[in-house]
């Protein structure tokens, strides 16, 4: 299982599922059942497991039958007051998974080998925690929506301002809106440039990554440093 399903993530899925269908419907969920793809679980059984176990922490309410007794499917599923409060914490941000997500423009080889072979191994090796963008997580469903749920459980992101990327930009003020921890990135050529970045952006600390790849290794630094204080971590 990777990082980003964790079970903590998980749980924060079938929250999130739970508390969306009850507030469109206005009435419990009649049943659950085939829930594993919509949480990220990686079987029904252990999908059924969280579900148990959110029951038995009193985050979710459920009809007959009892606990003791749950069969395949669980019936009029809804949210305790203390389940509604962690929706609702979700949907401000204040949930963090153990994963960073990556505000970038695509189909830029430089860009993409530099991500692949320095900005992934640094945040994983020296942070701890995975670094995702969109094609990373295959979903059906609006890839709006899809982006401002990964968005809202992030712990950080960090966006490249390289391409001047109307996307990346509206992902990164959106995070920042949320109270997330926003790194930013852009080449040097860029960065340098009489376009150079946004004004809105151009006075954050930007951490300067090259074509020519002959600061990869001061580059990394500066991000891990970045990263922890912005994460309150010790140096």
């Amino acid at each position: 299982m990777s990082e980003f399903t964790s079970p903590a993530v998980q749980a924060m899925n079938l929250i999130r599922y739970i508390g969306d269908q009850v507030s469109e419907s206005g009435k419990p969920i009649p049943h659950i059942d085939r829930i594993s793809k919509k949480i990220g679980a990686p079987s029904e059984e252990l999908a059924k497991q969280l579900i148990k176990e959110l029951y038995e922490h009193d985050l979710i309410i459920m009809g007959e039958p009892s606990k003791e007794t749950l069969g395949p499917r669980f019936p009029n599923v809804n949210l305790t007051l203390a389940g509604w409060k962690q929706y609702e914490a979700e949907k401000r941000g204040e949930f963090a998974g153990n994963y960073g997500f990556l505000a970038m423009q695509f189909n830029d080889d430089d860009l993409e080998s530099f991500v692949r072979e320095v900005v992934k191994p640094a945040v994983k090796e020296d942070i701890g925690c995975s670094l995702v963008d969109m094609r990373d997580v295959p979903k059906a469903g609006i890839i709006d929506n899809i982006m401002r749920v990964r968005i809202q459980d992030a712990k950080f992101v960090i966006a490249d301002l390289t391409h001047g990327n109307n996307g990346a930009y509206w992902e990164a003020g959106y995070a920042e809106g949320l109270g997330k921890p926003v790194i930013y990135i852009c080449e040097k050529e860029k960065f340098e440039s009489k376009d150079g970045t946004h004004f809105d952006t151009n006075h954050c600390t930007t951490v300067i990554w090259s074509k020519s790849r002959d600061n990869d290794d001061d580059f990394r630094q500066k991000l891990t440093a970045t990263l922890r204080r912005s994460l309150d971590e010790l140096l």
